[in-house]
């Protein structure tokens, strides 16, 4: 009956062969697989995800066949969508995005207190980063006030709804001018 016992062990094993000499479709623990779409086979949205954004429509021969796009998958699509701001300001609001995804990306990952002991252990780094995209996105901050900065963030970065229109117009304007 202790760790030796291998009465449990031989029927640990006989489960687990007759489960395998089981069909795929009679086994109790068989994941569930979800269906493969054939080649050439376009895979929609569900209904209610369909409600909740705009797509793009297929039109022709094989309309079945072309993927459908959700235009308005992020909060600065929406509001270009609905007219509240222009394109000119979206693709300021884009050019936001990929400054603050490249300053995020120098910044260290540091994990909390590590050890210093065990070289092997991540937790410092004694780089800098890249100067040029960590002042890059300073100088752009700068240039906005706090109010432009924290409506930026929320509709660029954490995709909520502005907490001020005019705010958020202004600071994508002092951006689209830099």
């Amino acid at each position: 009956m202790g760790k030796g016992d291998k009465k449990h062990k031989r029927r640990r094993q006989q489960a687990r062969q007759q489960l395998r000499a089981q069909p795929p479709g009679k086994r109790k623990d068989a994941p569930q697989r979800a269906t493969q779409p054939r080649t050439g086979q376009a895979v929609r949205p569900t209904p209610e995800r369909m409600a909740r954004g705009k797509w793009t429509q297929p039109q022709g021969m094989g309309k079945d066949n072309i993927a459908v796009t959700d235009m308005a998958a992020d909060m600065v699509a929406r509001l270009f969508l609905d007219g509240s701001i222009t394109k000119g300001q979206e693709q300021a609001a884009r050019t936001w995005q990929e400054i603050r995804a490249r300053y995020e990306a120098e910044l260290p990952d540091i994990a909390g207190y590590k050890s210093c002991i065990d070289g092997s252990v991540p937790g410092f780094d004694d780089g800098d980063g890249d100067p040029q995209v960590i002042e890059e996105y300073r100088a752009m901050e700068r240039r906005l006030s706090l109010p432009q900065r924290r409506a930026i963030l929320c509709v660029c970065w954490q995709d909520a709804p502005p907490p001020s229109m005019d705010v958020l117009r202004g600071a994508l304007d002092v951006i689209s001018n830099a």
